[in-house]
């Protein structure tokens, strides 16, 4: 039985003529100029709807990394072959205020000559689309696109929610991250072992088949890194930024197991055990992750287990707990963790970023802290959400970021 379920697909797209031009810019001893804008200065027209956004943006993305976050949708620049909408001015601002405050804050206070550097790396271009890029063919959801280093495309901007921060991350800021990485891979090549470490094992044409539990078994952070290496590589870096450590740590640790596909499972029986787990009475590590049903059988992912001669009951060790096994020879914590511990070094020596500053700057801006900078946890021990807590004063920090659009508003007034 062949088992489908929607994965999303963030693309890498180096058209040529992109490529070709980048190049040129990165090798020519031409002096092509410091920006690709038109560099006349052309006022603002205060009597727009959109004036304090598109004062943000200049303000915040052009001048300072000559950059252009566009989210009016350019037909000429969006894929025809997806039916996209452009994202709504309310949600465009809530995009633009996060994309500073959780990517380009982070990296300018994090790195050394942050500003300089992402002056120098960054896309040109953030292109913002409202509605999601999705491929019923291939039942994949495209989240981003990056093209020659040169531009970004977010789409689903419509759906982003200050509520759902582990949602933002996968649509969104994990999304940047990912493509900026790509950007830097262009400019310097990843090592050549990394390739090695799960040669053999990728897949590009079914990796959308693919449950991330068992991914994480091969030692693939995420599914759609197990489609080539060099989303392999850029996944590590953008997965490892965004997940919170609670979040990293189980995955590690479903990584330490293989994981086998069940077809016979009673759905009532799974129905009581995943209700467990949302009471926080088992781990969803030990019941195993849902992947369909029909009728009253569920089909499950489960770890693997060591099983007797007639390959009916599982073995127990001499304490009584059931063996688990890897018949791949893989355990995919190991892998992984390899596989990060190479990636640090290479953001390091060649672009002296510290990967694990930048971490706990994206943390320390989702997750609330006390004055101490450390992490509060709610009754539950889960991360509360920065954005949307509620400060002794009344006021939210979501409401802080909106400010700096709508403090442009006064210049209308000018």
């Amino acid at each position: 039985m062949k088992r489908i379920h929607n994965k999303i697909l963030i693309c890498g797209l180096f058209a040529t003529v992109l490529t070709i031009g980048f190049s040129m810019v990165s090798c020519s001893n031409d002096d092509l100029g410091a920006t690709i804008f038109d560099t006349n200065d052309y006022p603002l027209d205060k009597d727009e709807y959109t004036f304090p956004l598109d004062s943000f943006c200049k303000v915040n993305f052009q001048e300072p990394y000559n950059m252009r976050f566009l989210y009016k949708m350019q037909d000429i620049s969006s894929d025809m072959d997806y039916n996209l909408v452009p994202c709504t001015y309310d949600q465009s601002v809530i995009l633009a205020v996060l994309c500073k405050y959780l990517w380009y804050d982070v990296y300018g206070d994090s790195i050394e000559n942050g500003v300089q550097f992402l002056k120098k790396y960054s896309p040109r271009i953030i292109h913002v689309i409202g509605s999601p890029a999705y491929n019923p063919a291939s039942g994949t959801e495209r989240l981003g696109l990056a093209e020659g280093g040169l531009k970004i495309s977010l789409y689903n901007a419509n759906a982003i929610s200050v509520d759902d921060i582990d949602f933002m991350n996968e649509y969104f800021f994990k999304t940047m991250h990912h493509e900026f990485s790509h950007i830097l891979n262009q400019n310097v090549n990843r090592p050549t072992d990394f390739d090695l470490i799960s040669n053999g094992k990728y897949n590009a044409e079914d990796w959308g088949d693919t449950q991330d539990s068992v991914a994480l078994g091969r030692g693939f952070i995420s599914p759609y890194a197990s489609s080539q290496a060099r989303e392999d590589w850029v996944e590590v870096i953008a997965n490892y930024i965004v997940k919170d450590t609670i979040t990293w740590n189980n995955m590690l640790n479903t990584a330490s197991f293989e994981w086998e596909y069940v077809e016979d499972v009673d759905l009532n029986y799974w129905n009581s055990l995943n209700s467990k787990v949302y009471f926080g009475t088992a781990h969803r590590d030990s019941v195993g992750y849902k992947v369909g049903n029909n009728g009253d059988i569920a089909f499950i992912l489960r770890k693997a287990i060591q099983r007797d001669a007639d390959n009916k009951y599982a073995v127990t060790d001499a304490s009584g707990e059931i063996v688990y096994k890897h018949s791949s020879g893989v355990n995919g914590r190991q892998v992984i963790l390899q596989k990060l511990e190479m990636v640090k070094a290479w953001l390091k020596e060649n672009f002296n970023y510290d990967i694990e500053k930048v971490r706990m700057g994206v943390q320390r801006k989702q997750w609330l802290t006390d004055e101490n900078g450390d992490f509060v946890f709610d009754s539950k021990g889960r991360f509360i959400n920065n954005f949307t807590y509620v400060r002794p004063d009344g006021t939210k920090l979501i409401d802080e970021l909106r400010q700096q659009v709508l403090k442009f508003e006064e210049l209308r007034r000018k």
